[in-house]
C-alpha cells in the first residue's frame, strides 16, 4: 500500500510539471509561416502558420537538441517575401518572431 501510494504521488508531481516545449509568438504585423527542423539532419519536425499575436507550443517533451527554425511572411508582397532563419540549442525555449526592413528578427530566450 505505501508503495502504491508513492507511486501515485510521483506520478501526480510528473503530470503537474509543465513539459518542456518550443514556444514561437508572432509579434509581425503579418501572418507567419515556418517548421522547425534538426539542425543536423535537416529532418522537419513541425510545421506552423501563425497569425499576428498568436503564440504556439510545439514539440512537447523534446529532448536536448539543436532545432533550426524557418519562417517566410505569408504575404503576396514580394519585396517582404525573405526566409529568415536561426538556430535554437534548447527544445525548451521562447522565441518572438518581429518584423524589420530586412524581413523577419528573431528573439530567443
Amino acid at each position: 500500500m505505501k508503495a502504491l501510494t508513492t507511486a501515485v504521488i510521483i506520478f501526480l508531481f510528473y503530470a503537474a510539471t509543465p513539459a518542456a516545449a518550443l514556444t514561437i509568438k508572432n509579434k509581425c504585423g503579418y501572418p507567419v509561416a515556418g517548421s522547425v527542423l534538426v539542425a543536423e539532419s535537416k529532418v522537419c519536425l513541425a510545421q506552423f502558420r501563425l497569425i499576428p499575436g498568436q503564440s504556439k507550443q510545439l514539440l512537447k517533451g523534446f529532448d536536448k537538441m539543436n532545432l533550426v527554425v524557418r519562417t517566410i511572411p505569408d504575404v503576396y508582397d514580394l519585396d517582404k517575401l525573405k526566409i529568415s532563419t536561426t538556430e535554437v540549442y534548447n527544445p525548451d525555449s521562447y522565441i518572438e518572431l518581429k518584423q524589420t526592413k530586412k524581413g523577419i528578427r528573431f528573439k530567443v530566450q
